[in-house]
């Protein structure tokens, strides 16, 4: 391994974000080579496609400027006509003034027709004809620069993002997608902690090994159950009598409008992003840290931050003193503070781990603002290691040739090398963290004993992402009024195949009114109706076929993580 990844920041900026822009540009190349596209012809293409598309943005201009113009004159036949029937009122008191006004009437009706009808409508219509060729002329050109980037295209492939991080980090190996092996190994020898309830259904993975170890990324959806206030309104008046200024009596109506609110039940959905990282290193030690933003500090904030910071520690050590507690304060209060993981059980281990050198390099992560920074909850947990960034929860998890496909070769090569730039960064900066700790990446690997069997071919989470891979409305039940969590049960399963019932778990919705009372300005409740919604549970399930192979079917079927899925039944 490279020793300098053991500084990850430094490495990142000195060496690492170098290297990858360098491997991507190399592949980049290779396929130009290998796929024979002329870079120069496309060029060309390209830049007649763009002066096709500058022509139609300049007429389509020039349209809406005209249009613009004759609703402008339909308003002045409007008012025209407006003007020449007040005129008509006028002839039985002054001729002369409905006169005029007749005159302008007519002037303002009959002018806007002649230009109308004469100019802008010629105008428009010869304009747009002639954007249209303009148009037709761009889409022949846009099809010229598919057919020349077509076999580059072809070239792409699912796997190039993770393949370019190995040629980067070699300590890195990507899977196809979460096997039961890989699985049993994080379950039996790192304590993975399975984060998925009935509550939550898997829509992504990735997962593979670093310096040996197994990692998974998962992207889950998360289903609660909460409160929602719902508001109504009534609008009551009612009539007081009061004496005017001069003692007589009179009378006035009065309104008022009432509020009212109920809390009921509603189901709310959500999407989360974790990394679980199985290694042997501190195996009882368990702490939990929460991202603080640390990065987002001026100077004077961050050393304000660490005073408080420490005082609270002296105070905690103080305490577990007289408690019988184990918490000793770290010497080097900056990373005690800013990592902030005070609940951790064992300070033996993690002083081992979190050596002079790995303290530096975490509060160096923390306190960086050019990259991610303090962005990361982190919970350890034995051999169980989980971070939840801020930056991966829209990171795209798996980069595919589609990301890359284009006509024109510079928006291929932006796309490319963009695309994977931020890719490597996004799963480098969730690694960080262990990598700041030398411990992480010194502890030697296990592997499981023997030959093992299993229930299944492939995980109940692979099972749950090829469901989630399917257009929704193929499996929510056709009364559903909300999102739907996907849940997998195996049916059947024989060589190669798994057979498994996939429910979509939503509510079904039935429309409420509560009548709350409220006091009004007349001295008299009122009933408030304010609706709401009840929502009920339902779900639907549906079989779904399971393999290795990407076959053609007469069924909705999906190939993704390199297994095929079939819907048997709908």
């Amino acid at each position: 391994m490279d020793n300098s990844v053991l500084e990850p920041l430094k490495y990142y900026e000195s060496q690492g974000k170098q290297t990858h822009a360098d491997n991507i540009e190399a592949h980049l190349k290779q396929l130009i080579e290998k796929s024979g596209v002329d870079v120069d012809a496309n060029s060309q293409t390209i830049k007649k496609w763009k002066k096709e598309q500058d022509e139609i943005l300049k007429l389509s201009k020039i349209i809406k400027k005209f249009k613009l113009f004759r609703t402008l004159l339909i308003f002045a036949i409007i008012i025209g006509s407006i003007t020449a029937l007040v005129s008509i009122a006028y002839f039985s008191q002054d001729v002369i003034t409905a006169l005029i006004l007749l005159a302008i009437g007519i002037v303002f009706i009959v002018v806007p027709i002649i230009v109308i009808v004469k100019k802008i409508k010629p105008v428009i219509r010869g304009t747009e004809k002639v954007k249209q060729q303009h148009v037709e002329e761009s889409k022949k050109l846009e099809n010229e620069g598919w057919g020349q980037m077509q076999s580059l295209n072809d070239l792409f492939t699912d796997e190039d993002a993770v393949n370019l991080i190995e040629k980067t980090l070699p300590e890195f190996t990507f899977d196809k997608n979460f096997s039961v092996e890989q699985e049993k190994l994080f379950i039996d020898k790192y304590d993975f902690r399975d984060l998925q309830t009935e509550d939550c259904s898997m829509l992504d993975t990735l997962s593979g090994k670093f310096a040996g170890n197994p990692f998974l990324f998962g992207r889950r959806k998360i289903h609660q159950l909460g409160s929602h206030t719902y508001h109504g309104s009534l609008v009551i008046s009612w009539t007081e009598t009061y004496r005017d200024s001069n003692g007589q009596l009179r009378t006035r109506r009065r309104t008022q409008t009432l509020h009212a609110s109920v809390v009921k039940p509603k189901p709310f959905y959500s999407t989360n992003t974790f990394l679980a990282f199985g290694n042997q290193a501190a195996p009882n030690l368990a702490f939990s840290r929460k991202t603080a933003h640390t990065d987002d500090l001026s100077e004077r904030a961050l050393e304000r931050k660490i005073k408080k910071g420490e005082k609270k520690l002296q105070k905690q050590a103080k305490q577990a003193i007289k408690k019988g507690g184990n918490f000793q304060e770290m010497a080097n209060t900056e990373f005690d503070v800013l990592f902030g993981a005070t609940n951790r059980n064992n300070e033996v281990e993690f002083r081992l781990m979190y050596t002079p050198l790995g303290q530096r390099n975490t509060v160096d992560i923390l306190k960086d603002k050019n990259n991610y920074g303090d962005d990361f909850d982190f919970i350890k947990q034995g051999k169980c290691n989980l971070v939840f960034s801020d930056h991966a929860q829209n990171w795209k998890m798996h980069l595919v040739a589609d990301d890359y496909k284009h006509f024109d070769y510079e928006e291929i090569k932006s796309r490319f090398t963009e695309k994977n730039q931020n890719y490597f960064k996004s799963i480098f900066f969730d690694f960080a963290p262990f990598l700041c700790v030398p411990a992480y990446l010194e502890e030697p690997c296990v592997a499981l004993d023997g030959d093992e069997s299993y229930n299944a071919n492939y995980t109940y989470y692979e099972h749950e992402v090829m469901a989630n891979a399917f257009n929704y409305n193929l499996f929510v039940h056709e009364d559903s009024w909300t999102d739907a969590i996907l849940k997998t049960h195996v049916i059947h399963t024989e060589t190669g195949k798994d057979l498994v019932s996939v429910t979509a778990n939503s509510y079904t919705g039935i429309n409420r009114v509560d009548y709350i009372p409220v006091l009004g300005g007349d001295g008299h409740f009122h009933s408030v109706p304010v609706p709401w919604v009840e929502y009920i549970p339902i779900n639907k399930t549906t079989n779904v076929l399971i393999n290795s192979k990407n076959t053609p079917s007469d069924r909705p079927s999906i190939f993704y993580h390199g297994m095929n899925a079939e819907i048997l039944n709908n």
